[in-house]
Order: structure tokens, then C-alpha cells, then sequence
């Protein structure tokens, strides 16, 4: 069974697990049980919300590339402090212990490293055909899956190997029901590994025992996760480990999926079955950064929130309702790794900047530069840090969710169009004149995207921003200007902008519109709009305009496959105007050199308003 083929009918997976697992065979193998993940659960230990290294400093193992070649450095975050450089060619993410930390390594298989110095302490090299798929610490020991046979054989092997972590000595090793395994995760002395993208093995750390087998029955388990609040697996959402999501419905208690907007990926964690998202790449730079509070009900995100990290930007959204309660803008360069430490974001940058976030507000807390480097990602051992007192370096000041809304919308970068599509969504939900204002600057602007012009019209016509026909009036005295290389503003959605104001407001605008209706320039789409708003409004002041334009362009074949624009200009006569425009009307309906469809158009508009005859001078006749 394939990861895109999983299949929710629990009693197919259970005969799927009798086919490939021999398990309706084994005492052991009981799959979704819900009682033997209790009750390995109850064997876990309690794991403190700090870093895991013996120091108890947050530290960052920071992965540099560039002209120096490949190295592994340790930095102090706390101290904003570089601690060590080690050459190292890494071809995976780096996994932390008390006084170890491993990564695998190009020729070397894993290394093991003194966390104080870097120096080696052991590397454990793979046999022939052996591939590393993952590998995580708990406590003194590192838990390595393997896997051997070739990648298209049904006879593929894998087994997890526990080793020492000072020493590297091997501690036990457990053969796999299944090759198809992925990378493990381990947490207070459990170590989870999913295999088939439909089970999640509970193994003893201790001595490999299986404990209890999950059977995720709903959707694919492609990656395990072991945090101090819990283990966790899923795909498109998160499953907290316990006893009601042994059998991986959704509609247990412990399983969460943010509600997020379109622009994001639903990212919650690397795909642990496939080898090449172990090393740091462009998935630790657009994923969703979360955490879980159990207990209660259901398990919940902390705080209600559900970071997203996209590059440079991030953003804090409410997990149920989607709703953006902060954002920010990261300047210049993109954060190539990050972390939710429980109570702060910490990334750092391509360039080596380190910034954390308040995870509630999104405020800036800290700043601090690894000058000269060249980040290619990194892993942070900082559960619970949070910078506190005076942050080092120029820390931003807080900035409203509108100016930092309006500083990703106007950022140079040409990339992220979908990004700033939603900052422009968002900031028309925020109030002031200045949102507004940016709004019709969008509107202005040359070398947007047409899906940027769309977003930005819309938003100003919900918006119906009564204080601001100044913004618009001002807006809309704007005209082309070839020899000034000057643009007119978006003149068809303005008016549209502008009837949606209504009222006195909405009247304020017409002699602006008018102008734009009188120059040639105009297109005939916005000349359409334009003549649609002024009949909304009411204008009788733009009936001369209207006879004018009519009258001018009623011929031009131009106008022949689209005669919109000459259409609600008549529709707008008709509306606003009085015995003399119905003559005019009458005129331009008669006339031979008329373009059909306004000729048509016209006739049926004047019979279907035409006024009742109350014995006194009669209404304009037409021809049949």
C-alpha cells in the first residue's frame, strides 16, 4: 500500500496487516490497541520543557556552507555566543542528546560529536547496500533505522540498532516486520518508527521490546514526532499518541489540523520514509511550526496558534479559525530554519542573523549576527528559551499588523506573489485611512500581477471606507500622461469603489469619474464602470458626458464585439435623463450608421421604460 493510497475501512487494514505483517499470526501484533498503548505510554518518563543538553544553555547546531567548505558550528543563544567550528560534511539534520550530538556525514555514515568541543567521538559507518533512513537520541542512547535490499524489491529489510551514545557500542538491535520503514523518533524512553505509512511501532528504549503497534486508519502516518508534551505522528494533521488515537481516527480527541489559508502548505513535518528530506532544504524554510497542549477534551494548539514560517515571512494564525493575528517580515534574507520552543520562534537566517519572536504577538524579542557565514539550516536545542531583559543587537519596535502587512505587500522580492495576495486580503481587514491608502497606491502601481490588481479592487469595494473620498478623489485626479510617462490609476475598479460607498459619499466622486469619462485614453472597460457608477449615484450632472460619449463613439466599429461601455452609458441615460435623452436615444436607435448591438439595445431599453400616455404628448415612437 502506497502513502497516496491509504485506505480508512479499519477491517481492510487490519487484513492488509495480516497480509504484510503476518500479524494475525503473532500473539504480539495487535494493532490498534488501545490498552497496549496505555499502557506503554505509562512506561514513558516525564520530559522537562528545556534544552536536553547537559549545559541547559539554548543552543543552536548551525550547519555553514560556502568557500570554507562544510562545517558544524555550535552557538550560545543566550550569550549570542559562537562556541565552536568543526569541518563537516553533513548530509542530514543534526539530532541532540545530553552530551552528544549525531549527524550523518558524506563517507562517514552517523557521527557522534562531544557537544562542548565538536570533536569526533565515534562514527558508525553503514555496511554495503545499508541506507540510513533516520535516527534520533533519548537520554544516553542513540536509535538508528537502517534498512538493506534493493529500493524496488519487495524484500527489502530494516531494523532499528540502539547504540551507546558516548561509546557508540551497540546496546541491542531489532529486525523490522516490514522494509518499508521511516526515520524513528524517540521521547522518555518509548521510541516510535512508522512503517508502511499506516503503523507507528511503540518500541522500549531500553531494550527494543515492541509495546504496542498504532494503526493510523484515516490517513498516513508519514512521520513521528516525540516533544515534551507527547509523541506525535500524522500527515496532514497531527495525532497525538494515546490511548484513543491508537487506532488513528480523526474524530478522536487527540488529533488537531489548523485551519489555514490557501497560500500554505500543509507541512507539519519532513516525510520520514523518504532519505533527502533528512538534510536541511527548502521544507525547513515554508512548513507550519506548532505545538500541542494536551489534556481536557481534546488536545488543542498552544495558545490556539499555528505559525507559519514561508521563507522570509511568518505568520501567527488562529488554528481554528484561520484568522491572522500577527505577522511579520523578515528583512532581506530568508530564514533557512526555525523552531517553536514552546514560548518563542527562533530562526535563523542564510546570512547567520538569529531572531527570536514572541510566539502570542509576534514582536521582535532578538537579534544577534554570525557575521561571515553562509547558513544552509540548523537545529535548535532550545525548549522553553525566551529571551528576556534587553535582546542584543537593534531589535524592531512593535509595529501594528497593518504597517507590517503593508511592508510584505511592498517588498521587492518578485517571488512571493501568493504571500503577498494574502497580506493584501488581510490588510483590508484593518481599520484606518492608511490601509486605504495603500490600497489605492496598489492600485497605481505598474508590473503587479493582474491576480494583485483583482485582490486590491476587491478589498477596496468591500471596504467601503466613507472617510476616505479625499484618498479617492485624489486618487482619481490622476490622468495618463505620456510625455510624464504617468499612468492613470485603475479607473475601473475605483468606480466600482465608489458606488459601493453610496450615499452623499459615493455623489462626492462623480466629477472626477466624469473627467475620466470625457478622455479618450479611458478604456472601454473602465468607461463601462464609469457610466454604471455615475446612474448608481444618481448623477444627473454626468448626463452631458454621457450624450457626448454616446454620441461619439455609437458608430466606431471598435465597439462592435464589445459594445458594454456604449450600452451602460445609455442604460445610464435612460436612468438619469429625461424627455431630451430618450430623443437622443430615439435618434442614435434610428440611425443607420449605429452599431447593431446598441442599436438593438437601445429599442428594447426605451419600450420596456417607457412612460404611461395620460392623453397628453406622447411618448417618442419606434420603428418596428
Amino acid at each position: 500500500m502506497t502513502r497516496s493510497q491509504m485506505r480508512s475501512a479499519p477491517a481492510l487494514a487490519v487484513i492488509t496487516c495480516a497480509l504484510a505483517l503476518g500479524c494475525a499470526t503473532s500473539a504480539n501484533s495487535r494493532a490498534g490497541n488501545s490498552d497496549d498503548v496505555a499502557a506503554a505510554l505509562a512506561r514513558s518518563q516525564p520530559v522537562a520543557e528545556a534544552p536536553v543538553n547537559r549545559t541547559g544553555r539554548p543552543l543552536a547546531f548551525v550547519a555553514l556552507g560556502g568557500t570554507e567548505g562544510g562545517r558544524l558550528a555550535a552557538y550560545d543563544l543566550s550569550a549570542s555566543k559562537l562556541l565552536w567550528t568543526q569541518p563537516a560534511e553533513l548530509t542530514a539534520r543534526v539530532e541532540v542528546g545530553a552530551d552528544v550530538l549525531v549527524h550523518a556525514q558524506k563517507g562517514a555514515g552517523l557521527v557522534a560529536r562531544d557537544i562542548t568541543t565538536g570533536s569526533v567521538l565515534w562514527q558508525h559507518p553503514l555496511a554495503a547496500g545499508q541506507r540510513l533512513i533516520g535516527y534520533a537520541i533519548d537520554g544516553a542512547t542513540v536509535y538508528l533505522v537502517l534498512q538493506s535490499g534493493a529500493a524496488a524489491s519487495r524484500r527489502r529489510e530494516a531494523e532499528v540498532v540502539a547504540l551507546d551514545a558516548r561509546s557508540g557500542g551497540q546496546r541491542w538491535r531489532v529486525e523490522m516486520a516490514s522494509g518499508d520503514v521511516g526515520g524513528p523518533a524517540a521521547r522518555g524512553g518509548l521510541v516510535a518508527v512508522p512503517m508502511q505509512s499506516q503503523y507507528v511501532m511503540i518500541l522500549d528504549g531500553a531494550s527494543g521490546a515492541q509495546l504496542a503497534q498504532i494503526l493510523s486508519s484515516e490517513e498516513a502516518a508519514v512521520f513521528v514526532r516525540g516533544l515534551p508534551e507527547g509523541l506525535f505522528f500524522g500527515s496532514k494533521g497531527i495525532f497525538l499518541v494515546d490511548r484513543q488515537t491508537a487506532a488513528g481516527s480523526r474524530k478522536s480527541p487527540g488529533y488537531l489540523q489548523a485551519n489555514l489559508p490557501k497560500f500554505v502548505r500543509p507541512f507539519y513535518h519532513h516525510d520520514m520514509y523518504r532519505i533527502e528530506q533528512m538534510d536541511y532544504s527548502a521544507i525547513d524554510r515554508n512548513r507550519i511550526l506548532w505545538r500541542v497542549t494536551p489534556g481536557g477534551a481534546r488536545a488543542h494548539f498552544r495558545g490556539g496558534l499555528a505559525v507559519v514560517h514561508n521563507y522570509r515571512f511568518f505568520f501567527g494564525l488562529d488554528a481554528r479559525t484561520g484568522d491572522l493575528r500577527w505577522a511579520y517580515n523578515q528583512p532581506s534574507t530568508e530564514a533557512v530554519s526555525s523552531t517553536d520552543t514552546g514560548r518563542a520562534i527562533v530562526y535563523v537566517t542564510a546570512d547567520g542573523e538569529f531572531g527570536a519572536l514572541d510566539r502570542a504577538t509576534g514582536r521582535r524579542l532578538y537579534k544577534a549576527q554570525l557575521s561571515g557565514m553562509v547558513v544552509r539550516g540548523a537545529t535548535f536545542d532550545a525548549e522553553g528559551y525566551v529571551p528576556t531583559g534587553a535582546a542584543p543587537g537593534d531589535v524592531a519596535g512593535a509595529s501594528s499588523l497593518a504597517t507590517t502587512l503593508s511592508t510584505i505587500i511592498w517588498d521587492p522580492d518578485r517571488r512571493f506573489w501568493d504571500v503577498k495576495i494574502f497580506a493584501i486580503e488581510q490588510l483590508a481587514k484593518q481599520p484606518g485611512r492608511e490601509v486605504t491608502a495603500d490600497l489605492l497606491k496598489i492600485s497605481q502601481k505598474e508590473g503587479m500581477p493582474p491576480a494583485v490588481y483583482q485582490k486590491a479592487g476587491e478589498a477596496l469595494i468591500d471596504r467601503k471606507d466613507v472617510g476616505a473620498t479625499d484618498l479617492y478623489n485624489a486618487t482619481l485626479r490622476v490622468h495618463s500622461d505620456y510625455a510624464e510617462d504617468q499612468r492613470a490609476p485603475a479607473v475601473e475598479v475605483l468606480a466600482k469603489a465608489a458606488v459601493a460607498l453610496g450615499g452623499s459619499q459615493a455623489r462626492t466622486l462623480a466629477p472626477a469619474l466624469i473627467e475620466h469619462l470625457r478622455l479618450p485614453e479611458t478604456e472601454p472597460a473602465a468607461a463601462m464602470q464609469i457610466s454604471r457608477a455615475l446612474a448608481g449615484m444618481g448623477a444627473t450632472e454626468a448626463l452631458p458626458a454621457l450624450r457626448d460619449f454616446i454620441s461619439m463613439y455609437r458608430a466606431d466599429p471598435a465597439y462592435d464585439a464589445d459594445p458594454g461601455a456604449l450600452i451602460a452609458a445609455a442604460e445610464a441615460l435612460v436612468k438619469l435623463g429625461g424627455a431630451g435623452e430618450r430623443q437622443l436615444l430615439l435618434f442614435i436607435a434610428e440611425e443607420p450608421k449605429t452599431i447593431d448591438p446598441l442599436r438593438l439595445h437601445i429599442r428594447r431599453a426605451l419600450t420596456q421604460t417607457a412612460p404611461q400616455s395620460t392623453g397628453g404628448a406622447s411618448s417618442p415612437k419606434i420603428k418596428e
